[in-house]
């Protein structure tokens, strides 16, 4: 019924708008003003006058004042230092401060300063939280971001957790959902505190090759790509995005992590790559590098954030760079600290320095080392003949067989002088023969020399018999004849 009582009341105003006489013509002049706008000659009948209009009156009126007309007066007097709209509202008095090309805390002109604007070089404006007044951002101000669309549309964000969509590359922030709110870039990432400082990118090749930017937009359209604006509507490309810096070229950090922040790596302010599964990694030493789904949580780097950065050393910056705090980081790797980096071996480089190679870390250094065709760490022509070579043969003592090694015929007497055998034996000296033959006949004589032929017989006792052999002397015949039954030299009579 409301409803209806006010469509009523709306029609019979409408109507005395057309020219019909109401009852109460005080009624009619209140209203006529009102609602002149909403009446039209569509609602009048054939004949009747047009709708009276009405004039805003404002002349002599403060700003904000009633117009006449059911309005306000969007002019009119304000208080000094004010104007009607310089607020940016509508027909109500105010300031708007003019900060352009000021100085960080001058006067804005509305009574305030400003809390924005220029400031030494390596200050922002507001860094200490001190609105309007300059400081160096310190050492560890967080860093967040924002992914937006072509164009800067769409933004969505500030956020200090980013991760590159599977597939598309596109750059996600997390918003309560498994896949999160994403747009095709990231960027006009800034510090936290109050000054907004903004924070750039560059993207480069192997090496720190090839580098673009700085940018306040990164966009990785597939797996290994980060792009800068440039080129049309390709950008330009390369494999790494990072080396984020301040204006004043202080260094940014970032971390990688997972899902609620679980496995947070170190810093790095170097070099990060879309891996193209849905992760990010950046170089540790091994094939595709340490990756994590999220990079973020960056901050302002310097000595006493924690983490030893490129330009720090031990001596630069003790409390950073210290083996043992757990972090591998700065110029810490396997090689110099294996508590907080672990061991070289297994990460998919073959470290000469540290005394990795084939025999010692077979997995980093290319399998066995037999078959690589040098003959090295420790390879023989017994161990490896692929790669030395067949070995030479050795003199009988086991002896490297030099230039002059040959075969040296040395006999084998017994006791009684009697020459029982003569063996040659391969050695580099007949007396390295004479001893390879001691070691072959134990309890023999081994002799060398000339060799003469002898003959002796047994006499006319039972029958003559005679022998004939070979003795190292006329004395040792002797011997040996007579010790065997053939006491008389020569041949039987």
């Amino acid at each position: 019924m409301l409803g209806v009582a006010v469509a009523l009341v709306a029609g019979a105003l409408v109507a005395g708008a057309c020219g019909v006489a109401p009852e109460d013509a005080s009624l009619e002049e209140e209203n006529v003003a009102s609602y002149s706008a909403a009446a039209t000659c569509e609602t009048c009948e054939p004949g009747d006058p047009p709708p009276p209009t009405c004039t805003p009156k404002c002349t002599g009126k403060v700003c904000g004042a009633s117009n006449g007309c059911g309005g306000k007066c969007a002019s009119g007097s304000c208080p000094a230092g004010t104007t009607c709209g310089g607020g940016g509202v509508y027909a109500q008095c105010g300031c708007t401060p003019q900060c352009s090309g000021q100085a960080c805390g001058a006067p804005d002109g509305c009574g305030g300063i400003c809390t924005g604007g220029s400031c030494a070089y390596g200050q922002a404006c507001g860094a200490a939280g001190v609105p309007g007044q300059c400081a160096t951002l310190p050492t560890g101000q967080g860093v967040e971001c924002f992914v937006f669309n072509d164009g800067y549309a769409d933004m969505v964000g500030p956020s200090q957790a980013i991760y590159l969509e599977s597939g598309s590359g596109r750059a996600c922030v997390p918003d309560g959902t498994p896949g999160g709110t994403c747009r095709k870039w990231f960027g006009r990432c800034q510090t936290t505190d109050p000054s907004h400082t903004p924070v750039y990118f560059n993207v480069f090749n192997d090496g720190e090759a090839d580098m673009a930017g700085p940018s306040d937009a990164v966009f990785s359209p597939g797996r290994k790509q980060a792009c800068v604006p440039g080129n049309g509507a390709a950008g330009i490309c390369r494999r790494w995005f990072g080396e984020a810096t301040l204006p004043d070229g202080r260094s940014v950090e970032c971390k990688l992590f997972d899902d609620g922040g679980a496995q947070k790596t170190k810093f790095t302010e170097h070099a990060i790559y879309n891996h193209g599964y849905g992760d990010v990694c950046f170089p540790d030493g091994s094939t595709h590098g340490l990756c994590r789904k999220w990079f973020g949580e960056c901050r302002v780097a310097g000595c006493g954030d924690g983490a030893c950065n490129s330009d720090e050393t031990p001596s630069s910056c003790p409390s950073d760079c210290k083996c043992g705090d757990g972090l591998c980081n700065g110029s810490e790797w396997c090689g110099s600290c294996s508590q907080d980096c672990g061991g070289c071996c297994g990460n998919g480089v073959c470290n000469t320095s540290v005394g990795e190679s084939c025999s010692t870390c077979p997995s980093d250094c290319g399998g066995t080392c037999c078959g690589n065709g040098t003959c090295d760490n420790g390879e023989t022509c017994g161990s490896c003949q692929q790669d030395c070579g067949a070995c030479p043969v050795p003199t009988c003592s086991g002896q490297p067989a030099g230039s002059q090694a040959q075969y040296f015929t040395v006999g084998i007497e017994n006791y009684w002088g009697c020459l029982l055998q003569a063996n040659a034996f391969y050695a580099n000296s007949l007396s390295e023969a004479v001893q390879c033959g001691q070691a072959a006949f134990p309890g023999y004589n081994i002799v060398t020399g000339n060799v003469g032929t002898y003959t002796y017989n047994t006499g006319n006792v039972n029958g003559c018999a005679d022998i004939t052999f070979a003795a190292m002397s006329s004395s040792k015949a002797a011997s040996c004849a007579n010790a065997n039954g053939y006491p008389y030299a020569g041949p039987c009579p």
